[in-house]
């Protein structure tokens, strides 16, 4: 008598299609989150590893940001991304690469 198998069922094109959607827009609510806190931070990309890269802060004749003010807008950027990847595995597809920018309105 043979032993029943177990095989892992990938998800539906349309559930992952389903699920891709969500955490696109779960990226969208929690950057514009970020966007609305620091208001300096005007775009800033994401690498291979996820790593915050090519980070630009609003900048005017006279005044330079802080070692510590850049040091905060990495870490919280670099603690968005932990979030999205601890709690959404596809997200890691979605940021590797990204660039995201303020969207002015």
């Amino acid at each position: 008598m043979s032993k029943p198998t177990l095989e892992a069922k990938s998800p539906s094109p349309s559930r992952q299609a389903s699920q891709r959607e969500r955490t696109e827009a779960l990226i969208a609510a929690r950057t514009s989150e970020l966007f609305e806190r620091l208001w300096p931070l005007l775009g800033f990309s994401f690498d291979q590893d996820l790593t915050a890269v090519e980070v630009e802060l609003q900048r005017w004749p006279g005044h330079a940001w802080s070692r510590e003010m850049c040091d905060e807008v990495e870490a919280l950027i670099s603690e968005l991304a932990a979030e999205l990847v601890a709690n959404h595995s596809g997200s890691v597809d979605l940021l590797r690469g990204r660039t995201f920018a303020r969207s002015l309105q």
